[in-house]
């Protein structure tokens, strides 16, 4: 037989029930904000993607390869041997894309999609632009810079929708960023992904020596024939232009500053090439010259009577700011004198010994070869 329930217990019980049943249901969890990179950016690429296709340009270049000729002895050119012995001519062909930099025409890509190696360097013999709405026109290069890639390009056509550049100097690591560009072949391919990283040089490439560097390096899927296209940030406005990758790695592209090209297009559309600063000097990294310090340019040679020599530096001095700017190593202060232009006073912070001193010097233009 059971015992019967103290008048305790059944009081507890229905105190608990009338508790739960007053109580309001568990409140559901707010859906988080979708997140932006900047204020008043898309939640999606999709409109800025249709902003920017229009601004976007395809490139095929095409090409006679003529090998040099073969001897054929003893009467050269006469032998009837001759031209059964020779190569016959190659048509090569490449695949880029530019953009937009005005409404009557002009474009910006890198000079290796209108020059390519395959070339030595000349220029192509036919270069045809493809506009977003399939209309095509044969274009002329302006002007380039082999040392930043760079190739300005003019079509006769009114009425385009010219890109917005922005500031690169502004980019963060980690925004995001897009590229837009013809990738094989597959033209207006879209591609995102992030900065990761500001500043590579040609070292970072496994380059030495070969132009002047200063990429944004990002995460952005860039194959061959994305070359020269533009890298956008969340408000539509070129940052980059896509140049390298390196093909080793995955998710490791290269894309000139839009800052650094502004500079170059300037000096290509008012001079024809581009006016770059000089101080007379040749510079290591101070560790190949045995000098323990762990950044600054050393200075290895100077130039009788060149601006560097005229202010007071010597061989053996470490340079190790420029204008305030430090210098992280030799190929940094050689892009920093470079882009500085002609005609500019810069003061540089160097270390002699156990000494710091400064010393002002004025750029002048760097002599052609």
């Amino acid at each position: 037989m059971s015992r019967p329930k103290s008048r305790n217990c059944i009081g507890a019980l229905l105190a608990c029930v009338a508790c739960s049943a007053s109580q309001s249901p568990p409140a559901q969890a707010t859906p988080a904000a979708l997140v932006v990179p900047v204020p008043g950016a898309p939640s999606s690429f999709v409109e800025l993607v249709k902003r920017a296709r229009s601004e976007v340009v395809n490139i095929r270049t095409a090409a006679v390869i003529r090998r040099a000729p073969i001897a054929v002895f003893p009467f050269g050119e006469e032998s009837p041997f001759y031209s059964l012995l020779q190569q016959p001519a190659e048509r090569a062909q490449s695949l880029g894309t530019g953009f937009l930099l005005s409404q009557d025409g002009d474009i910006l890509t890198n000079n290796h999609v209108v020059a390519p190696e395959e070339l030595g360097g000349r220029i192509a013999d036919e270069i045809l632009v493809q506009l977003d709405d399939k209309r095509q026109f044969r274009a002329q290069v302006i002007a380039r810079d082999p040392p930043t890639d760079l190739a300005l390009l003019h079509i006769d056509v009114k009425g385009l929708q010219a890109a917005e550049l922005g500031d690169s100097d502004q980019l963060e690591v980690g925004e995001w960023v897009v590229a837009i560009g013809e990738p094989f072949g597959l033209s207006s391919t879209v591609t995102a992904g992030i900065v990761s990283a500001k500043g590579r040089r040609g070292a970072d490439l496994g380059e030495r020596n070969r132009g002047y560097r200063d990429f944004i390096q990002t995460d952005a899927a860039i194959n061959p024939g994305n070359s020269g296209g533009p890298l956008l940030n969340m408000r539509g406005q070129v940052v980059g232009i896509n140049t390298a990758i390196n093909a080793r790695a995955q998710g490791l592209a290269f894309a000139v500053p839009i800052n650094m090209a502004k500079r170059v297009v300037a000096d290509l559309r008012k001079f024809g090439r581009v006016q770059r600063g000089w101080l007379g000097l040749g510079t290591l990294d101070p560790r190949q010259l045995g000098i323990n310090l762990p950044s600054g340019a050393a200075v290895k040679e100077l130039f009788l009577g060149g601006p560097a020599h005229q202010a007071g530096i010597k061989p053996g001095d470490v340079i190790v700011k420029f204008d305030d700017i430090e210098v992280d190593d030799a190929e940094r202060f050689r892009w920093l004198i470079a882009n500085a232009g002609v005609g500019k006073s810069v003061k540089l912070q160097v270390r002699r010994a156990d000494r710091t001193l400064e010393f002002v010097a004025t750029t002048i233009a760097q002599p052609t070869k």
